[in-house]
């Protein structure tokens, strides 16, 4: 009798703890589909494991952070609406996503109007580097600008002068532009900007083969330049390859690059294999990427990334049973997401203890921005709120 009145009490105060704490509701907005590397199945279980390490650490006193999970459908469409609903019903204070860019960019309008900060692991387009804009817009994995970034100090190391751009993307206007597209928009406008020369850039829509013969693409590439940067799938950057091997392009009178930033790696291991295709084929592919340079994200090697990778798949597969991961480790989205919840927790910890309210979402912004914390990652963000 004595044992049970005290599990009794046991369990009214922890009930009574929970109630009282203030809720600091996090809006999670991530499509559902799993064939996106930033879904809900992959990344919701990273963010599970931030929460429950901020809410055991005691850096939010008599707060408790809590998670709305909404389906942005990577939509221009869904992704606004659940924004919009979850700010209607006040059941955020701080946006976790959107990613797809075409989705981010009216949530990120909203937002400063509402006084709530967005934090992203996506929206890597150029046009979201104005924070005029997007004023409380954080984006805590690079962005595309960072990929122009390094091929120029590439080029420059190597005193390359010349590159053209080959890439895939939508021939159809009302298709919009793809993340192939966005990726080459700022390495174009930077080697514009600093040589005084527009790069040679033709585009292909992977969809309509038949629009495009990749023979005349290399062709017409190579009497522009001797760099080529390629972004498209892998199956067309290996084709492109096999064909510039069977063109004698790979004699080292020609550089490929390829900007390859979210493939796994067991994708990454062995590009040029396709099970399905001929051994001659399979050949020709292996010689012809001994000219290929892959532009991809770094990934910790630690075992303690190693061991977070572990608990997350654990997770994703013990709340979705029919789910497999596929990798031997979890992508970068999922990390960067992770810290999304740790930057948010430390920012809101100085603005509560500087007497600031839970809904100043510019003073929790302005503390985001310009500082270095340690999450799965060890992050910078500069003082424009990006990476």
């Amino acid at each position: 009798m004595v044992t049970y009145i005290f599990t009794l009490l046991l369990i009214v105060c922890n009930f009574f703890i929970i109630f009282t704490l203030e809720p600091v509701k996090l809006g999670i907005l991530l499509p559902s589909n799993s064939k996106f590397p930033f879904s809900i199945v992959k990344v919701v279980p990273a963010i599970d494991l931030a929460l429950e390490h901020v809410n055991r650490s005691g850096l939010l006193p008599n707060h408790i952070l809590i998670k709305n999970v909404r389906d942005s459908n990577c939509s221009e469409t869904i992704g606004p609406l659940e924004a919009i609903d979850l700010y209607v019903k006040r059941e955020v204070n701080v946006f976790i996503g959107p990613v797809c860019d075409y989705a981010v960019a009216p949530v990120a309008r909203f937002a400063p109007y509402w006084s709530i900060p967005v934090i992203s692991a996506g929206a890597p387009v150029k046009a979201f580097d104005d924070k005029s804009e997007y004023k409380t817009l954080t984006r805590i994995q690079g962005s595309y600008g960072k990929n122009a970034d390094f091929l120029w100090e590439i080029t420059r190391t190597f005193n390359w002068s010349t590159i053209g751009l080959l890439f895939n993307d939508n021939h159809k206007v009302e298709m919009g532009k793809t993340d192939n597209f966005f990726t080459m928009e700022p390495i174009y406008h930077m080697f514009k900007e600093k040589t005084g020369y527009e790069p040679y850039f033709k585009a292909f829509d992977e969809k309509y083969p038949l629009t495009y013969d990749i023979e005349d693409l290399l062709y017409t590439a190579s009497m522009n330049a001797r760099i080529v940067v390629l972004c498209a799938s892998a199956d067309s950057v290996r084709d492109i390859l096999i064909k510039a091997h069977e063109l004698n392009f790979d004699n080292g009178e020609y550089v490929f690059l390829n900007i390859d930033l979210f493939s796994s790696k067991n994708d990454s291991e062995k590009p040029w294999y396709r099970a399905g295709d001929t051994d001659e084929r399979n050949s020709k592919a292996m010689k012809a990427y001994e000219a290929l340079m892959t532009v991809t994200l770094r990934k910790p090697t630690s075992k303690e990334y190693k061991n977070f990778s572990m608990e997350v798949k654990r997770r994703a597969k013990e709340k979705n049973v029919n789910f497999t991961y596929g990798e031997e480790e979890v992508n970068s989205f999922v990390g960067a997401f992770h810290d999304a919840v740790i930057l948010y927790a430390l920012a809101l910890n100085e603005t509560l203890a500087a007497n600031k309210s839970i809904t100043d979402g510019a003073e929790i912004t302005n503390r985001m921005w310009n500082r270095t914390f340690e999450g799965i990652y060890r992050q910078t963000i500069a003082a424009n709120g990006d990476i």
